[in-house]
């Protein structure tokens, strides 16, 4: 096994800084700035990025390497700010429903989930607010809304048991 010197690490079969580390994507390395379609229709254009965090230098598998990092954050609050699971931030005043968070490809290691809000403007101002949250997983769809503050609706029943943070 070729070894590296210190600073560097094996991405596939040379040494190279960790910001030039490559990427995996479904069991395919793909070199840092590579650029290729994905799903099953195509539609999806990615770009192996090691230095956007997505990836981590480590073992996986006995193989020591740039791997996907296996989970991340996003969020949303006020008037609506997002934060992207790479740590990009947007604001912006749309009103519409909007998909925050999906898994893009199918995989045994993970379960289809989607994270959605509807958007509404406040009060004819040129700002809007999350009206609504629709949270999809393991089944289940979970609906909250800002006029039903501490329910929730799961699956078509409302619950006022949750605890909701």
């Amino acid at each position: 096994m070729e070894k590296c010197n210190c600073g560097f690490i094996l991405n596939g079969n040379q040494c190279v800084p960790p910001t030039s580390c490559g990427c995996y994507h479904q069991g395919r390395f793909r070199e840092s700035g590579e650029h290729f379609w994905d799903g099953e229709e195509c539609q999806s254009l990615c770009t192996c990025n090691s230095t956007t965090g997505n990836q981590s230098c480590r073992v996986v598998e006995g193989e020591f390497g740039c791997h996907s990092n296996p989970h991340g954050t996003c969020s949303a609050s006020g008037d609506p700010h997002y934060f992207t699971l790479d740590r990009k931030a947007y604001d912006f005043q749309g009103t519409c429903r909007y998909v925050l968070v999906t898994l893009c490809n199918a995989t045994d290691e993970l379960n289809q989930f989607s994270v959605e809000a509807k958007n509404e403007a406040l009060n004819g101002l040129p700002v809007s607010v999350t009206a609504e949250v629709f949270v999809n997983v393991w089944g289940y769809h979970m609906h909250m809304s800002r006029y039903n503050r501490g329910m929730v609706e799961v699956s078509g029943t409302v619950s006022e048991q949750l605890l909701i943070f």
